[in-house]
């Protein structure tokens, strides 16, 4: 039998309908009292919902995450209409601004955000390990975090100001450069949620250039040593590597 509680995420009231007590832990950093009218989206899963996400899993996947990543893609289909979409990247903010790490699963976007955290001290803070959204604005862009984490649940419940979006590729050496995303559109167009609505598409493609034409785009070749943040760091911030 479903039952309910409300989280706010990228500003927005969800109403979710759940089965087990595990969602309602997962998500204990978003929950809110319900609203006095009606939330912006409703989520609801259910049995059938459940076994269709352990049957697109990549990986295996118990029922228990699976019933909420169909929760999940229930408010991905959604948020395009409030000017949001989900980007699949690992994000840390530095001085209150947001910097989004986007790369295949495995390339090492997680590894990188640790060694900023490792390297650069408090003034790094998580925003969302693998599963923010993108939110929009007149004269921006916002990352959101999300209860939907990852392996490791790297998350904090904020909205920081984006400042740069960077592509990790695996090297020997370290490298970075601005790019064209145009030249990378496959790359970016593997770490977005696609959704089955083709309005939500077509406003997701629409969110999606307009914060390519307001973000800058980089491209870092990178290895796990703290090199990488030395690289990466002055590149994205536009600050000198803070010394020890």
């Amino acid at each position: 039998m479903e039952k309910q509680f409300y989280i706010s995420v990228a500003g927005l009231t969800v109403e979710m309908n759940y089965l087990r007590e595990a969602t309602r832990f997962a998500c204990a950093d978003y929950i809110i009292d319900a609203p006095v009218g009606k939330a912006d989206i409703i989520a609801s899963t259910n049995p059938e919902k459940v076994e269709e996400e352990v049957q697109l899993a990549k990986e295996p996947v118990t029922r228990r995450n699976a019933e909420q990543l169909s929760l999940f893609r229930d408010i991905a289909e959604r948020v395009p209409d409030f000017g949001c979409f989900l980007f699949h990247g690992a994000s840390v903010s530095y001085d209150g601004e947001a910097y989004l790490f986007g790369a295949l699963s495995g390339t090492g976007k997680t590894t990188h955000i640790k060694l900023w955290m490792e390297h650069l001290g408090e003034k790094v803070q998580i925003v969302n390990g693998d599963k923010p959204l993108l939110r929009v604005r007149k004269d921006g862009v916002d990352v959101c975090s999300t209860p939907w984490a990852g392996k490791e649940k790297m998350q904090r419940n904020c909205i920081v100001p984006l400042r740069a979006i960077c592509l990790i590729q695996r090297g020997e050496t370290n490298h970075i450069e601005r790019v064209e995303a145009k030249d990378y559109m496959n790359l970016v167009m593997q770490q977005i949620y696609i959704p089955r609505n083709i309005k939500a598409l077509e406003e997701t493609l629409t969110l999606l250039d307009r914060v390519l034409q307001t973000v800058p785009v980089y491209l870092l070749h990178c290895n796990i040593s703290e090199d990488a943040v030395r690289t990466s760091f002055p590149a994205l911030t536009g600050q000198p590597y803070p010394e020890k």
